[in-house]
C-alpha cells in the first residue's frame, strides 16, 4: 500500500511538472503571437488574454512554491492558497475578449444560430397554426360528420396555396442570419445584370468592389490588374488592405494556371501555395490577411487577381464558394477584357480623327491654285499611300517674274505622321529657299545642311526641283535622290537621271560633290512629268 501511495504520489508530481510546462509554452505562444500582429485591433483581445494568463501563470507559481512554505496544508491556512483563484481569469479573459472584439467570430455564430433557430420555429409555428385554424372554421362552417376528414383537406390545400409564401418568409429569415448562402448567388446575378450596362474599367472595377464586399460582407478584398507593358499585376481597387501600392510580378503564375488547368477549370491560389506561386511578395499578403487568390483568366490569358480575405463568418473560402468565386472572376475577366478593347477601339477612332485633321492640314499645305505662268500649262495632283504621309509637291512662282516657276517635289522615307510632320518643314524651309537669284542646286544644298542636323539618321528625303525659265526656253533640273524625270514630244519620252544622294544622308561634303545639275531646253508642245 505504501508502494502505491508512493507511486501515486510521483504520478502526481510528473503531471504537475507538465502542467507547469504547459502553461509556460502557453505563456511564450502569447507573447509570440502577440508580437507578430501589426494591427492594432488584432493585438487589443490578445492582449486582454496575455495580461489574465500572466496573472493567473504567477498565481499559480505562487501557489505551487512559495504557499506551502507558509502553511502547512491548505485546510489549515486556506488564505495562503487563495490566489488560485486568479486562474479564472483566463476564461474570463477570453469570453471577454470573444463577446467584445468577436474573437475567433464565436459571438456571431453563436447569435445567428439562436436567432435563426428561434426566428424559424416561430414562422413555422405561426404557419401551422394559422393554417389549422382557417381549416377548423370552414369545416365547422358547414358542419358535417366528415369535420375532421375535411379539415384534413382544408389543411393540405391551405398548405399548398401559402408554400410560397412560407418559403418566401423563410428565404428573407435565413438570408438575414446566414447572408452567406445567398451572396454568391448575388453576386453573380447582380454582376451579370450590371456588368453588360457598364462601359469603362473603372466603372467594372467600382461594381466589382461593391458586389462582393456588399454581398459577401467580407472585411478583405482587392482587385489587381495586369499592366499589358510590363505584366505586373497593380492593385486598383481594395477594402481592407493597408498597403494600397501592392504590385505583384510572378513568373510562377502562369506555370502554376498551366499545371492546375490539367486537373480543373477553377484556377485557386490557397495561402498555403502562396510561398510557390509569389515567393517575394508572400509574407506581404499574409500580413495583410489574405487568404485565397483567384486569377482572372479569358481564353488562356490573365488579365488580373481577386484577393480575398476570410469569409464573414471567419472561416476560408472552400468548396461551392470557390466555385462561385471562380465563375466569376473568369466573368469579371470577360468584361474587363471587352473595357479593354472598348478603350483601345475608342482610341483608335480619337487617333483616325486626329489623322484626318493632320490630313486636311497637309492637304492645306499644297497649292491651292496653280499658279499661271507665260507659256505653261500646270496641273497636279498628290495621293498618298496613307492617310497622312510624306509625299509633297509645290509650284512657287518667282516673284516679279512671271515667266519663271519652281517646280518641288519630294518624299520622305518612311510613312504617317512622322514622314508628314518631315515633310511639312522641308516645305517651310523651301518656301523661304526659293528666290530669283537661287539655282535648285544651291537650295538642295542649303536645306540639306540646315535639315541634316535635325533629321533621325535612319530617315531622309528624296527631293527634286525643276525651274523653269519661258524666257530663256529652258528648264534648270536638279535631283537629290528622287525619281527621274520624263520628258514626252511627239510619241517619244526621254528620261533624265543626274546624279544626286537624298537630303540628309550627309552633311554636305559628299552630298554636294554628287550633286548634278542640268540646264534642259524646252520647246512647245513638250510634257515634263514631276513624280
Amino acid at each position: 500500500q505504501k508502494i502505491n501511495i508512493f507511486a501515486f504520489q510521483k504520478f502526481i508530481k510528473f503531471i504537475s511538472i507538465l502542467v507547469s510546462i504547459s502553461y509556460v509554452l502557453g505563456w511564450i505562444s502569447l507573447i509570440a503571437n502577440y508580437r507578430r500582429l501589426k494591427n492594432k485591433n488584432e493585438k487589443r483581445p490578445v492582449l486582454i488574454v496575455l495580461i489574465a494568463f500572466t496573472i493567473a501563470l504567477i498565481a499559480n507559481v505562487y501557489t505551487s512554491t512559495i504557499a506551502p512554505t507558509l502553511a502547512d496544508t491548505v485546510f489549515n491556512s486556506p488564505e495562503y492558497y487563495t490566489p488560485i483563484i486568479l486562474i479564472l481569469l483566463i476564461p474570463l479573459a477570453f469570453g471577454y475578449s470573444i463577446y467584445k472584439y468577436q474573437l475567433m467570430d464565436v459571438s456571431i455564430v453563436v447569435k445567428n444560430t439562436i436567432t435563426y433557430g428561434a426566428a424559424t420555429i416561430s414562422l413555422a409555428g405561426v404557419y401551422f397554426f394559422l393554417i389549422y385554424v382557417m381549416g377548423q372554421s370552414i369545416s365547422q362552417a358547414i358542419g358535417t360528420e366528415y369535420q375532421g376528414l375535411i379539415a384534413g383537406v382544408l389543411f393540405v390545400i391551405f398548405a399548398v396555396i401559402f408554400q410560397s409564401t412560407k418559403d418566401k418568409f423563410q428565404e428573407f429569415i435565413t438570408e438575414k442570419f446566414y447572408p452567406e448562402q445567398f451572396a454568391y448567388r448575388k453576386v453573380l446575378v447582380k454582376f451579370s445584370s450590371d456588368v453588360t450596362t457598364l462601359v469603362g474599367l473603372d466603372n467594372i472595377l467600382e461594381s466589382m468592389t461593391n458586389t462582393f464586399v456588399d454581398g459577401l460582407k467580407i472585411s478583405k478584398f482587392g482587385i489587381l490588374i495586369k499592366d499589358i507593358k510590363n505584366g505586373d499585376f497593380t492593385l486598383m481597387k481594395s477594402v481592407g488592405i493597408e498597403n494600397t501600392n501592392l504590385k505583384i510580378n510572378s513568373k510562377n503564375l502562369s506555370y502554376f494556371i498551366e499545371q492546375r488547368s490539367l486537373v480543373s477549370n477553377n484556377f485557386v491560389i490557397d495561402k498555403e501555395n502562396f510561398e510557390l506561386v509569389f515567393p517575394k511578395i508572400a509574407d506581404t499578403l499574409i500580413s495583410e490577411g489574405i487568404y485565397t487568390i483567384i486569377p482572372m483568366t479569358v481564353k488562356s490569358k490573365n488579365v488580373g487577381l481577386l484577393l480575398f480575405g476570410l469569409k464573414h463568418s471567419g472561416a476560408q473560402f472552400a468548396g461551392k464558394d470557390l466555385e462561385l468565386l471562380c465563375a466569376t472572376a473568369n466573368q469579371s475577366a470577360i468584361s474587363i477584357e471587352n473595357a479593354r478593347l472598348y478603350k483601345s477601339e475608342t482610341e483608335k477612332l480619337k487617333i483616325e480623327k486626329e489623322l484626318d485633321l493632320a490630313r486636311n492640314i497637309q492637304q492645306g499645305l499644297l497649292p491651292k491654285c496653280l499658279p499661271e505662268v507665260d507659256g505653261l500649262d500646270v496641273c497636279g495632283e498628290m495621293i498618298p499611300a496613307s492617310r497622312i504621309g510624306g509625299d509633297y509637291y509645290d509650284l512657287i512662282p518667282v516673284e516679279g517674274d512671271k515667266s519663271k516657276l519652281y517646280v518641288i517635289i519630294g518624299d520622305v522615307s518612311g510613312k504617317g505622321l512622322p514622314a508628314s510632320l518631315y515633310m511639312t518643314k522641308v516645305q517651310t524651309m523651301i518656301q523661304f529657299a526659293c528666290t530669283s537669284d537661287k539655282s535648285p542646286k544651291e537650295i538642295l544644298s542649303e536645306i540639306n545642311r540646315k535639315f541634316y542636323a535635325s533629321i533621325e539618321r535612319n530617315s531622309f528625303i528624296t527631293m527634286s526641283i525643276g525651274l523653269f525659265d519661258y524666257n530663256k526656253k529652258t528648264l534648270t533640273f536638279c535631283r537629290a535622290g528622287h525619281m527621274p524625270l520624263y520628258v514626252a514630244k511627239d510619241g517619244s519620252i526621254k528620261k533624265y537621271q543626274s546624279q544626286g544622294l537624298g537630303v540628309g544622308l550627309d552633311n554636305g561634303k559628299l552630298f554636294e560633290k554628287f550633286l548634278v545639275q542640268e540646264e534642259i531646253p524646252i520647246s512647245s508642245g513638250e510634257s515634263f512629268a514631276f513624280f
